[in-house]
């Protein structure tokens, strides 16, 4: 009777840890946003993808909000990779920096095939990059063009410091016009120097809204160009923000 009542009791126990476990792991669950697998691609989903400019934007601000509430999509990149072996389907262009801490597909929380993007220290413009974007703009009839810049940059001190090298100074001088802006504006016409934050940080802001003027369209109608900043530590992406930066 003895053992029949304390393996009563152990079951009874161990139905309960369950129970609760099942709970908790369903909770952690709910704060992600699970995404349901992507269908066989038709011949029609390989077709470019029609979201006008509002609405691509709309897109990546959302999900960047994901990116810095920490409630980015759980996704299947197996369903993913599948659903994507034949034909592509983005919705914008994001032209960013190679820095490894800036993927534009996590600071915009996307999965493949979702944004097309174009990477290079700064980020800079130069004739491959303007070839890349003809194709997404005229070919693919993209809609919106994001140029994004970030925190802590690293082409950004090297171009304050004149950073030797065989190749690397002609891309530092592209960044040039951005500093003596920042430096006559904010810092009496004295250059900056690679330790005030502040200015280099003023310096990647105004260099994205050059590049951004670099940005050609290709007579598509309907394109949106814009330009941002990406804060390193918060997450957030901060559209055109305007001066006085601080």
């Amino acid at each position: 009777m003895k053992t029949t009542l304390r393996s009563l009791i152990i079951a009874i126990a161990l139905t309960l840890t369950l129970t609760y476990l099942g709970s908790s792991s369903a909770q952690r669950r709910a704060n992600s946003r699970v995404k349901p697998p992507r269908p066989e691609p038709t011949k029609s989903d390989c077709l470019p993808t029609d979201v006008d400019a509002p609405s691509a934007l709309n897109m990546l601000m959302t999900g960047n909000e994901h990116r810095w509430l920490g409630t980015m999509a759980l996704r299947n990149w197996a369903d993913e990779r599948k659903a994507t072996a034949t034909c592509q389907h983005p919705y914008a262009v994001v032209v960013s920096c190679m820095d490894s801490r800036v993927p534009p597909e996590l600071i915009f929380d996307q999965g493949l095939g979702n944004v097309f993007v174009i990477r290079v220290a700064a980020p800079v413009m130069n004739s491959d990059a303007l070839a890349s974007l003809e194709y997404a703009l005229v070919v693919m009839k993209i809609k919106l063009v994001v140029v994004l810049g970030h925190t802590d940059c690293g082409a950004v001190k090297g171009a304050v410091d004149r950073a030797g090298g065989s190749y690397l100074p002609g891309l530092l001088r592209k960044i040039e016009p951005a500093i003596r802006y920042v430096s006559k504006r904010y810092n009496n016409r004295v250059r900056i120097n690679s330790k005030d934050k502040e200015n280099l940080k003023r310096v990647s802001i105004a260099n994205s809204r050059n590049v951004a003027a670099q940005v050609r369209t290709f007579r598509q109608s309907g394109v949106r160009v814009t330009w941002g900043l990406y804060d390193t530590q918060s997450g957030k992406v901060t559209l055109e923000p305007q001066e006085p930066w601080k």
